[in-house]
């Protein structure tokens, strides 16, 4: 791969504005550097599910859809390096205590099955998740990059990530939004406050403080307060 297949890549980020064609084209090019699949999610951290926070996906399907049935991510050491570290790094590279594990060498096992061998990531900071990862997969056993060829796949990946996040935050405009009073309540669920704490605060009634709250979680679409006060922060809808 040139220099300049990178460099029109980026240019045409700036029209995508859907993901398959975004997709399309991340993958169209990148088969020159040996990758024939990929994906880009949130890192799933405490529990969460993988499957709401992939944002590309490009894995095999039969294969996305084992490892997300299985919960691969909780165990995988490829997932878990993912969320501690901001170094693009060979899937081989991943730490021992990590990638040596007995249900982290059966993920690697079964992705061989799907003619998954080896591959590269590039975990990012996200404003959707509390990291994401765009992970390359290759069939080669393993995947050589040259230190060039690994700048231009980070390039590519940067601009594939911030590319995705504006068309969410396209698709968020006029939606989950809060009145001043709701952010309030969340400001002060975010404090540790209690429904009651933050009525004696805010000069209100404890019933009329948990309406608030319950509106919240109505206009993001999460069970708890404390989802409604993640999305809020995530939104930068508040700031503790």
């Amino acid at each position: 791969m040139i220099d300049s297949d990178v460099f029109d890549f980026v240019e045409r980020c700036r029209k995508h504005t859907a993901t398959g064609a975004l997709l399309s084209d991340l993958l169209d090019t990148v088969k020159n550097l040996g990758f024939e699949h990929l994906i880009l999610s949130g890192v799933p951290l405490g529990g969460q599910k993988l499957a709401p926070m992939v944002e590309l996906n490009g894995w095999p399907k039969g294969w996305f859809e084992r490892y997300v049935q299985a919960e691969h991510a909780a165990v995988d050491g490829v997932c878990i390096y993912s969320a501690k570290t901001l170094k693009p790094f060979h899937w081989s590279e991943v730490p021992a205590k990590w990638s040596g594990t007995d249900a982290s060498r059966r993920v690697a096992g079964e992705a061989t099955e799907f003619g998954i061998w080896s591959g590269f990531a590039v975990p990012m900071l996200s404003v959707h998740h509390w990291q994401s990862v765009l992970s390359f997969a290759s069939s080669a056993k393993p995947c050589k990059l040259s230190p060039r060829q690994q700048v231009q796949l980070v390039t590519m990946a940067v601009y594939a990530g911030m590319t995705i996040q504006g068309l969410s935050n396209d698709d968020e405009d006029g939606e989950g939004q809060l009145t001043d009073r709701e952010k309030e309540v969340l400001l002060w669920a975010a404090a540790g406050k209690t429904s009651s704490e933050t009525s004696q605060i805010l000069g209100l009634t404890e019933r009329t403080v948990k309406w608030h709250a319950t509106r919240a979680r109505e206009a993001f679409g999460v069970a708890t307060t404390t989802q409604a006060v993640v999305e809020a922060l995530r939104r930068r809808l508040i700031h503790p």
